[in-house]
């Protein structure tokens, strides 16, 4: 999925093993413990819903290299996705999970469709308008 849909080079994933545990795939180097465990290494993909959906860990670590399915934001088009906003924004990407990138660095992930990019970006990792962290907490 990651060269078919975000246009990865093979050679940015080789070397990865990879563990499948539920409806989350884990990547990691080297081989699995000889333990047992729940999990090793980096969630990665969600199997939850189709298509599979990669994580925004995932993508900020190898979607600078994403030669397709990628957007790039403007200053208030970036306002808007890390408030968790959907807005209308033409794109030349195909309906689905995309890259999300403001000034050459990646943001997470994004969702396109008809038109409209519907952030993915979790909410503990959204800021309000005011550059101000979502963390649903009073401060007092």
């Amino acid at each position: 999925m990651w060269a078919d849909r975000f246009g990865l080079p093979p050679e940015v994933l080789s070397g990865l093993a990879f563990l499948r545990r539920g409806r989350m795939i884990w990547a990691f180097s080297g081989q699995p413990p000889d333990l047992p465990c729940e999990t090793v290494g980096l969630r990665i993909m969600s199997l939850r819903e189709s298509p599979w959906k990669p994580t925004t860990n995932a993508l900020q670590l190898w979607g600078r290299q994403a030669t397709r399915n990628a957007i790039h934001l403007e200053e208030e088009e970036t306002r808007r996705y890390v408030a968790g906003e959907t807005q209308e924004l033409k794109a030349e990407v195909e309906d689905g999970y995309v890259v999300v990138l403001y000034q050459g660095e990646v943001l997470g992930c994004g969702l396109y469709a008809r038109g409209r990019l519907i952030s993915q970006l979790p909410k503990e990792r959204r800021m309000d308008e005011g550059g101000q962290e979502e963390c649903g907490c009073d401060m007092g």
